[in-house]
């Protein structure tokens, strides 16, 4: 097998064209989110209603972010979620050029139902709307994801990696995810060939894994365990659309990542249900919160417990800016990162 040094922005977001052409489709470093997406809309389109249109989109979810940052907690969730909303229809024109002039809605309800650990949301799964929710979801889970009508918040919040032990702890359930090594990539004739180190010895979590439909391979030498995956390519020198379709292989068995100070630290799941994207459960969990701090303030307390309040206060402090940075990589297929900064 011939090693080979990996491109536009594999494994993670590369797509098969680009969205908006930036950076020779190579990692981005940058300092300010608010002026790169400033960029991204003036590059995104020659037409003047559009970026008009996108660009007052833009100044709100600004103001709306950085106004939540200085906020008390509990009044950060609906800033937020008002920064999320007009973001993401930023996220959904760019893909969807048509959706200019219509009528945008969040496309989900709320159910407290008393406790957090019953509270559910419930989609909108209608076309005759844009409804934001479900549109944004079927970007960022794998091509073919059916989405159900209703889901239960606190099973989801498990699968979002920068709460994760956080989460265990309160429930004390135990941890689902296996970490990753930084993945190798090499061709064989016409194959390319992904192969990443699972941080784990335990023959059980390996059974897990192969039953939910990860490769996975014993070195013979070592002993690690590695999770595989290989697609036949057009010719002997592999093309953007080859890295995509590997890339798309990949997020359909299931990846989960965070930012952190080196990069984006690689996880998968042992755990079979609710396997969502970090960039949907971040952006329906806040709109969930959202909610809550709008229409039953009063019921903070009630509905989440001492411990649970503090699983929010660290989902507050950490997730709003990996949905920035993560949502912007998942749309424009180019990885984007923040310059000089602590995640």
């Amino acid at each position: 097998m011939t090693p080979l040094d990996p491109k536009f922005s594999f494994p993670l977001f590369c797509e098969a064209s680009s969205t908006v052409n930036l950076g020779k489709n190579e990692k981005l470093i940058i300092s300010d989110i608010w002026a790169f997406w400033d960029y991204v809309v003036k590059k995104s389109s020659k037409n003047a209603k559009e970026r008009s249109f996108m660009a007052s989109l833009l100044e709100q979810a600004k103001h709306f972010y950085v106004s939540a940052e200085s906020s008390p907690v509990k009044s950060q969730p609906l800033l937020y979620y008002y920064a999320f909303l007009n973001f993401s229809k930023i996220l959904l024109v760019i893909k969807v050029k048509n959706y200019i002039g219509k009528d945008f809605y969040h496309g989900m309800g709320e159910k407290n139902n008393g406790k957090f650990i019953h509270s559910e949301l419930n989609l909108f799964l209608n076309k005759k709307n844009v409804n934001v929710a479900s549109e944004l979801m079927a970007f960022f889970e794998p091509m073919g994801t059916t989405l159900p009508k209703s889901i239960n918040v606190k099973a989801i919040l498990r699968h979002c990696v920068g709460v994760h032990r956080a989460y265990c702890e309160i429930y004390s359930e135990k941890e689902v995810f296996v970490r990753l090594q930084t993945g190798k990539l090499y061709k064989n004739g016409k194959q390319l060939i992904w192969k990443a180190r699972l941080i784990t010895d335990s023959a059980k979590d390996i059974k897990k894994l192969s039953a939910l439909g990860y490769t996975i391979e014993q070195d013979e030498e070592s002993k690690d365990y590695f999770w595989v995956e290989k697609v036949a390519m057009g010719s002997y020198n592999p093309a953007r659309a080859d890295y995509a379709s590997l890339t798309a292989l990949i997020r359909s068995k299931g990846i989960w990542y965070f930012i952190g100070n080196s990069g984006h630290t690689l996880y998968v799941s042992k755990e079979s249900n609710d396997r969502y994207s970090q960039e949907s459960i971040v952006y329906l969990v806040m709109f969930y919160l959202g909610s809550i701090t709008r229409y039953h303030p009063y019921l903070f307390e009630e509905i989440f417990s001492d411990k649970e309040q503090w699983l929010m206060s660290e989902f507050l402090s950490t997730q709003p800016k990996q949905f920035l940075y993560l949502a912007t990589s998942r749309i424009l297929g180019q990885s984007v990162l923040k310059a000089y900064a602590s995640f």
